[in-house]
């Protein structure tokens, strides 16, 4: 039990702010690796997962390893965990840890986005749209940027907003693309009131009606 509890605050101190863990974590540090080291080996998926984090980000006793951090996460992604999957995603997209592979990115990008994963989602909906190591598909790239979207997931939100009012996938609806990016806004994503506010110039009043009804159930409250 203390040795779980321990390694969850690790977890917790790592995935939080800055990274540094207090003085009284530091101290169990040794045992939480130790305890998620034996996990993986016996399997979890979850242990697997919560190891790579610890080498991807480094601290304690132990340095940062993309390589290993990759492994693990490798490990995990095959089990189904979406977390993993996407970072797998990641690591082939950008070269962390193991050779760039953007095809490999997609592929897993896909599978944790069919989990519901929303960065997962809007990743694969930006390679995509911007043919990336794959066909260019503007409706399947807006069906996950809507997916994302419609999880509060503010890049996606701003992204279909743009969407909207290029006509890029969809039919051009300005009304659409102010609500989205308003939503976006709403969760302080940089640039969308900007763009939202540039958008008003176009409209006609009927479709700023719209628009904020459309807005309103889209916004956090």
């Amino acid at each position: 039990m203390y040795r779980s509890l321990a390694a969850a605050l690790i977890v917790i101190a790592l995935t939080c702010g800055s990274g540094r863990e207090p003085a009284a974590q530091q101290s169990t540090y040794g045992d939480a690796m130790r305890w998620y080291e034996r996990e993986a080996a016996k399997g979890s998926a979850k242990a697997q997962y919560f190891l790579g984090l610890l080498y991807e980000r480094g601290g304690g006793p132990r340095t940062k390893d993309l390589a290993k951090a990759f492994q693990w996460f490798a490990k995990a992604a095959a089990q189904g965990y979406a977390g993993a999957q996407y970072k797998i995603s990641r690591a082939y997209q950008f070269g962390l840890g193991t050779v760039s592979d953007p095809e490999k990115a997609v592929l897993w990008y896909r599978r944790a986005a069919w989990q519901g994963l929303p960065e997962a989602q809007h990743n694969l909906a930006y390679m995509l749209e911007n043919a990336v190591s794959t066909e260019r598909s503007p409706d399947e790239a807006v069906r996950w940027y809507r997916e994302a979207a419609e999880r509060g997931f503010g890049p996606s939100q701003f992204a279909l907003g743009s969407v909207y009012m290029r006509g890029m996938g969809v039919e051009r609806n300005l009304a659409e693309a102010w609500a989205w990016l308003r939503a976006a806004e709403s969760r302080q994503f940089a640039g969308a009131g900007e763009a939202r506010a540039a958008l008003e110039k176009e409209m006609t009043p009927e479709e700023m009606s719209q628009a904020r009804k459309m807005a309103e159930p889209r916004s956090p409250r």
